[in-house]
């Protein structure tokens, strides 16, 4: 998947030590502002919706390891999914708005893995240009380092 840097369409962040995400932190997620863009907590309704949309644009799809099934039936099965997951509590889920006119451009989602906690951004193609991930990414990354009992390590 595209990193961080360059022509990027997602951005893998890892932390180690917390396998699970404290529950003091599955409902009541903050909210962060930077110079373009708005990162808004999503409830379930709110993940399955942006993230369906997303995916079923194949050339973020082709990049999201996750997505066995590129077509539009697996968006909605991976968008279904995640909602469940949401409400569950075992995904923290961002939406990403342009801060201009409030358009939906991306989603961070974030969530438990064997080796710790994995921070995802997808964003729509036609802002892979614009360093998207970078900007909304840290902030996001920040507050798990700071409120998940976790450290920040880079992806492989």
């Amino acid at each position: 998947m595209p990193t961080a840097s360059g022509n990027t369409c997602g951005f893998r962040s890892g932390f180690r030590r917390r396998r699970q995400l404290p529950e003091h932190l599955r409902s009541k997620l903050p909210a962060f502002e930077t110079e373009r863009f708005r990162v808004l907590p999503l409830n379930s309704a709110q993940a399955r919706q942006i993230v369906e949309k997303l995916l079923e644009d194949v050339r973020l799809a082709e990049y999201v390891a996750w997505v066995a099934d590129k077509s539009r039936d697996g968006a909605h099965r991976e968008a279904f999914l995640l909602q469940m997951q949401r409400a569950a509590g075992t995904v923290l889920a961002w939406g990403v708005l342009e801060r201009e006119n409030d358009k939906v451009i991306g989603a961070l989602l974030a969530r438990p893995t064997i080796e710790g906690l994995d921070l995802e951004a997808l964003c729509e193609p036609s802002m892979w240009e614009q360093k998207v991930t970078e900007e909304v990414a840290y902030p996001v990354a920040e507050w798990i380092e700071d409120h998940c009992e976790v450290e920040s390590v880079k992806p492989d």
